[in-house]
């Protein structure tokens, strides 16, 4: 990712300001290949943005602090002080320009079993089924809400901060898009894909930071 200390980057003669956004999202061991996905996807679109090089955007990640080499499987502990977590991801919205969450807990991975239209359970013992309803069961009741991703999404709202949220669940989207505080966003998108296809982060950079004519 890029260096945060530095405050503009070169580009064919012009040194262009950056902006800084702040990657939010779920860190939790059981999902860790989901937590890190869309964040690679997004990072390495604006590496080389068109063939140019990289795209006038810091990333501010709280992954890289290395948090994903130590997260237990709920993502309340690591490595890192739980005080420090918060003081560096506070001091990271703060700094940021905008702020792009995912709000997605992946809390499907691991119940697809039962939640997959192409099973037919009747192709499975009562023992296979009863192991994969107890297996529900604790999903369900260790379920841990996205209290770190929603509090930095309150961050962001509190501070005036351009807002992007992401879901790629529909029933979930729908409910921020009617909920009147997630509303709120500047706008709520299905996916990194769908980001990089409206360039979001194009407009803003190009209404907040410096222009770039394309």
């Amino acid at each position: 990712m890029l260096n945060p200390e530095k405050k503009y980057i070169k580009s064919e003669g012009t040194d262009l300001p950056l902006m800084y956004v702040y990657l939010a999202g779920r860190i939790a061991g059981e999902c860790i290949d989901k937590c890190l996905e869309w964040r690679f996807k997004i990072v390495n679109y604006y590496s080389n943005y068109k063939g140019k090089g990289t795209y006038p955007i810091v990333f501010l990640d709280a992954l890289n602090s290395k948090e994903a080499d130590s997260i237990d499987k709920k993502g309340l502990t690591s490595s890192i002080p739980p005080n420090l977590i918060y003081d560096k991801d506070l001091l990271s919205v703060k700094r940021a320009d905008v702020i792009v969450a995912n709000m997605d807990d992946y809390f499907e991975e691991g119940i697809n079993f039962l939640t997959s239209d192409v099973i037919n359970l009747n192709d499975f013992t009562k023992q296979e089924l009863y192991i994969q309803i107890v297996k529900l069961e604790d999903k369900i009741l260790n379920r841990r809400p996205n209290w770190g991703t929603d509090s930095e999404v309150a961050w962001g709202l509190y501070l005036n901060k351009p807002l992007i949220l992401i879901s790629e669940n529909p029933i979930q989207r729908q409910m921020l898009e009617k909920h009147p505080f997630m509303k709120r966003a500047s706008v709520i998108v299905s996916s990194a894909e769908e980001l990089f296809e409206k360039k979001w982060l194009q407009i803003l950079y190009k209404s907040i930071s410096g222009a770039i004519y394309e």
